[in-house]
């Protein structure tokens, strides 16, 4: 861009060039933008499908930002509160071997040894047979479980941009 730097009649003190502004007399786009496929704002007009297909957009929106950082700052909350009382934040696999439990298993086929499959876990229950086994009675998981279950009216369905 080119062009003439004029002092500002609105300054803006929050930001290192808020008291000066160019009026350009020349410019040159090196990259042009599309059109978002929706609006970027709290009520948008993307329906659910076409949001999670342009995730990284609709991340930007107020509304799924509040949601991120409300989560956070519960889980913070919690994690505070259990270390204060003298509980351990224990971090347990992701990947593990299948148990026979109610829902279909995600399996993650192995690299490593043909015909031999991971599952990813669907509660965090073995462990904690484990962990309180070994004596550590104070502890807790903030774990993700991974079922493969029809809905049921007694579960909750959870959607995507409530995180």
């Amino acid at each position: 861009m080119k062009g003439t730097v004029t002092e500002r009649t609105a300054k803006n003190k929050n930001i290192p060039t808020g008291e000066i502004e160019i009026t350009a007399t020349e410019y040159t786009i090196l990259n042009g933008a599309k059109t978002p496929p929706f609006t970027i704002q709290d009520d948008t007009d993307g329906g659910d499908e076409l949001r999670m297909k342009f995730r990284y957009l609709d991340l930007r929106r107020n509304a799924v930002k509040q949601n991120i950082e409300l989560r956070y700052r519960v889980n913070r909350a919690a994690r505070n509160y259990l270390d204060g009382k003298g509980f351990m934040d224990i971090e347990t696999p992701f990947l593990i071997k299948s148990t026979p439990e109610g829902a279909r298993d995600f399996v993650v086929p192995s690299r490593m040894n043909d015909n031999q499959f991971y599952a990813l876990p669907q509660s965090p229950q073995t462990f904690k047979q484990l962990l309180m086994v070994s004596g550590y009675d104070r502890y807790y998981q903030v774990v993700k479980c991974f079922r493969d279950e029809d809905l049921r009216a007694d579960r909750q369905r959870v959607h995507a941009d409530r995180l």
